[in-house]
């Protein structure tokens, strides 16, 4: 459903009148935690990367290459998905930007561990293991999923106040059957419309009605 932007107003009207709060996309909690999972992206996109180009390093020119290039290319396909969930966490794809960041990190996690097991290290793994990979990870994993909560949230409440705004205009315009309002006729109302002064707008537009 495309909203429209008179008519989203109108909906932050009403919640404002009504003390209706909950977290949006442009508030507080969602801009702090899209701070903080910046932050993590980068480390994260960094320590990928570093581990891609020091795989290459170490075996370039060896017969070893071609036994390491799985894991380099399930790290290089894996960290592409979170940079493509990272830049669509910034349009209003935000299903799409959770699942591309969240599913390639819990896939990460234990591809890691498999990596770096070592049986005198700390329960074990690696001790860098756990500053390098699982707690970056499991960051980006749980401040992701937060973010898509709170979008998918604020979505569906906004979709619902917007088509009750929509049922209450139609009602206000409409009169008679339903048969002599034209979709044409309605988009033009939709368009016009004032949030601020709704009822100068419902009278011209009902008056252009009659005239057509």
């Amino acid at each position: 459903m495309k909203m429209e932007s008179n008519i989203l107003r109108r909906v932050r009207m009403i919640e404002e009148k009504n003390g209706i709060r909950y977290a949006k996309t442009d508030g507080r909690l969602y801009k702090g935690l899209h701070v903080a999972y910046s932050f993590v992206f980068v480390y994260t996109f960094f320590i990928h990367l570093l581990y891609i180009l020091g795989m290459l390093l170490t075996y370039s020119g060896s017969d070893h290459l071609s036994h390491a290039m799985g894991s380099i290319v399930t790290v290089a396909i894996c960290t592409a998905l979170i940079v493509a969930g990272y830049v669509l966490s910034f349009f209003r794809f935000k299903l799409a930007a959770g699942i591309l960041s969240v599913v390639p990190a819990a896939l990460l996690i234990p591809f890691f561990a498999h990596i770096m097991e070592d049986s005198l290290g700390f329960m074990g793994y690696k001790a860098s293991y756990y500053w390098r990979h699982f707690v970056p990870l499991v960051l980006l994993i749980v401040l992701m999923c937060w973010m898509t909560v709170l979008a998918l949230r604020a979505k569906h409440k906004t979709k619902k106040q917007y088509q009750r705004v929509l049922d209450n205009l139609y009602t206000l315009y409409h009169t008679g059957s339903t048969d002599d309002l034209s979709e044409e006729q309605w988009q033009e109302f939709l368009a016009a419309y004032d949030p601020t002064n709704y009822q100068t707008v419902l009278k011209a537009t009902s008056e252009n009605k009659q005239d057509k």
